[in-house]
């Protein structure tokens, strides 16, 4: 009987579990303890992945009847593609199903700074109603404004309609310009640094890799609008943390809103927390009921496939098709 490993803390919907459970044997880890998840994964045939769980090559090596990495979410840079390429293990990530809830909690990042929303709730619930008048210069409106997208992916094209529907123009950068987008959103491709340099906001979805950590660093925080704000809704290891703060520190940027961090969980004592321009979440933000079930169950579908000798639809290493193949 296939074994699947579902590590600790993902907790998969019922319907998903009964599926996988009809496929094989589900282990569902009991820690998060690196020596629990190298003994359960020895033997096993496929593991689910989620954000914070890190596979590097000696635990891909340790399992020899692996088959399948299955990644809940998007990004795919926790695993050591390389090595699972190697060993003839698909890896598969899940697209495109949580791109509207995404898309709509970088919204609310956006709303959330213009409009000044965590300040002015705990001014209420703390009986601080004279400090509204902070707000009242502050807050600011998204008409007319314009809107920098760095990745027009899923998530990036739908974050462009809601910012069309708001008023907003919106320019974008991705490293293949799309023209059919731009016909059918109506959006401008710029070259980045006039991305950085025109937008009264920016949000930024591109995925990491070696080309873009640290995309936003010391120089093109000097070159942003001093009330523009920024949104990372890409990895933490996208923004340069320490260069952030200090442009923060120093008036730089007019904000910034994250559901994401260079190290997860962020230390609660970060210099980071404590501005009142900062709107932060703990990277749920393609977190619904909705998206979990739609999810779910398609990662399922993907490891029952895989495991029956199929090929899973989301390869995010199609290489390994051209050599070994998953044994």
């Amino acid at each position: 009987m296939m074994k699947i490993v579902i590590p600790y803390g993902i907790e998969l919907v019922e319907e998903a579990l009964a599926l996988l459970r009809s496929a094989g044997r589900v282990v569902v880890l009991p820690d998060n303890s690196e020596a629990t998840l190298r003994a359960e994964l020895g033997d096993a045939n496929a593991i689910l992945m989620g954000a914070s769980l890190r596979l590097d090559r000696s635990l891909i090596e340790s399992a020899s009847g692996l088959k399948h990495i299955a990644r809940l979410g998007v990004g795919v840079d926790t695993i050591d593609l390389k090595a699972a390429t190697e060993r003839g293990v698909f890896v598969t990530n899940n697209p495109g199903l949580t791109a509207d809830s995404v898309a709509e909690f970088t919204m609310a990042l956006l709303l959330g700074l213009a409009k000044n929303i965590p300040r002015g709730d705990r001014m209420v619930k703390e009986d601080r109603w004279g400090d509204r008048s902070e707000l009242l210069e502050e807050n600011v409106e998204l008409n007319a404004k314009t809107h920098g997208i760095v990745g027009l992916g899923k998530i990036g094209s739908r974050v462009a309609v809601r910012c069309k529907a708001f008023g907003m123009r919106v320019l974008y950068f991705k490293r293949n310009r799309d023209l059919d987008s731009e016909k059918a959103i109506g959006l401008e491709y710029t070259p980045l640094d006039v991305l950085i340099r025109e937008s009264d906001s920016i949000s930024l979805h591109a995925p990491l890799t070696v080309e873009t950590a640290n995309l936003f660093d010391t120089p093109q925080f000097e070159a942003m609008k001093r009330t523009a704000f920024l949104i990372n809704q890409s990895r933490g290891k996208v923004v340069n943390e320490g260069s952030l703060i200090r442009a923060l520190r120093e008036g730089k940027i007019g904000g910034y809103a994250t559901d994401v961090y260079e190290d997860e969980p962020p230390d609660a004592k970060s210099e980071l927390f404590r501005f009142k321009n900062v709107v932060v979440a703990p990277h749920v933000g393609g977190v619904t009921r909705e998206s979990r079930v739609r999810g779910h169950m398609a990662v399922a579908r993907e490891v029952i496939k895989a495991l029956r000798g199929g090929i899973p639809n989301n390869m995010v290493n199609p290489e390994v098709l051209n050599g070994a193949r998953p044994r």
